[in-house]
């Protein structure tokens, strides 16, 4: 007596429901890693923001090697970009968005003031309004000058 070996045939929803069963894990993984990507991103880049020198004051500090006189240097102030100014040995520190439109103001160092690119307004060294349609001066920050650094937004 001879026995066959019998084959059974799997059905073929078997071989469906595992390919849509991937499909699931595969779109459930993508929807997993769309939520908790954004928030690792937050966390890593909260864990190497740059410390601020002041430590929660509200003030900047850098080198003043890092401003030649007749030169300009950008920087961020309570998360404001404040334009750093060094006329003639005479270092100012002024709100860097015109008031007009919240552009980013440039410095001309040949005529001595402050321009923005888009209104065409100009604002002198005290941030009064020389020309153009702006509607209030630059709001001017306190600064004080050591012997090698400058700090900006400080209480005298």
């Amino acid at each position: 007596m001879r026995f066959q070996s019998a084959v059974i045939p799997r059905p073929v929803h078997y071989v469906t429901e595992n390919k849509t069963c991937l499909w699931k894990v595969i779109f459930r993984g993508i929807i997993l890693l769309m939520i908790v990507a954004p928030i690792l991103y937050a966390g890593i880049q909260y864990m190497n923001a740059p410390q601020n020198s002041g430590m929660g004051m509200g003030y900047v500090q850098f080198p003043l090697c890092n401003l030649p006189e007749g030169k300009s240097r950008l920087v961020l102030h309570k998360g404001r970009p404040v334009i750093v100014i060094n006329n003639h040995g005479n270092i100012k520190a002024l709100s860097a968005l015109c008031t007009k439109n919240d552009s980013i103001l440039d410095y001309d160092n040949t005529r001595e003031e402050l321009v923005c690119s888009i209104s065409g307004a100009r604002f002198d060294l005290n941030g009064n309004v020389t020309s153009g349609l702006a509607p209030r001066p630059l709001e001017q920050l306190n600064l004080v000058v050591g012997d090698d650094s400058i700090i900006i937004g400080c209480r005298l």
